[in-house]
């Protein structure tokens, strides 16, 4: 538990989480839910932190309250929602950092897309402590074993999609329209670059060549114009819950409908109804169920995953310790450390066996650490609580009286 005080007269703090993903919730009941945001949002209000991930497949509120219970208990019934709290929450944030929750295990834009979450939430003061040792520690982990060839795919969603758009074409060249100039458009034009004839990015910002080199650009006002004749269209941007750039009349405008049209948006940035009109039409649910990889965690990264985000959890706990108890966990950790390499020269000049040097190496350590604190006894009885405690973890100590006067 990360507690906000150490009075066990008082409430303390808990980690929970309430979300939905793609594995829980259609699109639509996501679209909704962002629509409806500030009322989703409003049972977080007392919140002493938290942290809001809001991508095209999953919607997630981290947070620390003392009523962790109260809040997770209205969503944990509803089958559209997961809830989590303490450990579970550390090692679920890991896992969607590594992308070993996404629909392609392994896939990097989760990464980014919590980093940039992240920062939003710094800037609005919403992260503060515990959340921000949690998230920093958790890209931190992350980033080592992505390094460290734990996570085999690297693969981006986004140039998986485009792969299967084009097998879906069966084209050697045809025309291509992105919608949106940021990574996810980045992705599928590195992709199309070896196919497409001709692609034409549409964005409302400024573009520099290097980012599109040889594209066509085009602004939202010259939408109709860079379509126009396209046999494939990206969406791949952000709009507001049922405020489309494309609908039924804009494709029943066109000389030459597009083929395929895929939208990477969620909220969906093209009318689902345009596959009425004789138009392929996928959001990212169908997209899903033509990439749907399994995304099982093996069971070696499974444990180690565990380890990590028990390490990531008690480093944020230990932030809240008071400082007289942190002062003592240095100490003992320089203690272990010393004794650590007298108990690796003793084996090392075979002086004694392994199991008597590791329990001297033991006691010693105790000792060391307990002495320190019994260095100044409150009083005579303080003082003989404490040796009765050093006897009970089998470390003799000898009473005396000028070794221990204030």
């Amino acid at each position: 538990m990360i507690e906000s005080n150490f009075d066990n007269q008082k409430k303390s703090s808990e980690l929970g989480l309430v979300g939905t993903s793609y594995k829980f919730s259609s699109i639509e009941f996501r679209e909704s839910l962002i629509e409806n945001f500030d009322d989703f949002a409003s049972d977080f209000e007392g919140c002493s932190e938290k942290f809001v991930l809001i991508t095209c497949n999953r919607i997630e509120v981290y947070f620390i309250s003392e009523n962790v219970s109260n809040i997770m208990e209205k969503y944990a019934k509803d089958s559209k929602y997961y809830t989590m709290k303490g450990k579970d929450v550390v090692k679920h944030l890991l896992l969607v950092s590594l992308g070993l929750d996404s629909f392609l295990p392994g896939e990097e834009s989760i990464y980014y897309q919590i980093k940039n979450s992240f920062v939003k939430s710094l800037k609005k003061g919403e992260v503060k402590s515990s959340l921000r040792c949690i998230i920093n520690r958790t890209l931190s982990v992350s980033k080592k074993l992505r390094k460290a060839g734990l996570i085999t795919s690297k693969k981006e969603i986004a140039s998986e999609i485009a792969k299967k758009a084009v097998d879906y074409l069966n084209q050697q060249r045809f025309n291509a329209v992105i919608i949106g100039s940021g990574r996810t458009a980045k992705t599928i034009y590195e992709y199309l670059k070896g196919y497409s004839k001709l692609t034409s990015i549409v964005t409302s910002r400024k573009l520099y060549n290097a980012e599109f080199q040889g594209a066509r650009v085009y602004s939202y006002q010259e939408l109709r114009q860079a379509i126009e004749g396209s046999d494939i269209i990206f969406s791949a941007t952000t709009t507001d819950p049922k405020n489309y750039i494309i609908d039924e009349d804009f494709i029943k405008g066109l000389l030459n409908k597009p083929k395929l049209v895929v939208d990477l948006g969620v909220p969906r940035n093209i009318n689902p109804n345009v596959r009425n009109l004789g138009v392929t039409y996928w959001d990212m649910e169908e997209t899903y169920r033509i990439t749907k990889k399994d995304n099982t965690v093996p069971e070696y990264l499974d444990s180690m995953l565990r380890q990590e985000s028990d390490s990531i959890y008690l480093a944020a706990y230990y932030k809240k310790i008071r400082p007289e108890i942190k002062n003592v966990m240095k100490r003992a950790y320089y203690i272990i450390n010393e004794e650590a390499l007298i108990a690796e020269k003793h084996l090392e000049d075979n002086e004694h066996n392994t199991d008597y040097v590791l329990k001297k190496m033991a006691e010693r350590t105790v000792k060391k650490l307990l002495d320190h604190i019994l260095s100044n006894p409150k009083n005579e009885d303080d003082l003989e609580s404490k040796i009765k405690a050093l006897e009970a973890l089998g470390v003799k100590h000898e009473k005396d009286s000028d070794s221990h006067k204030a």
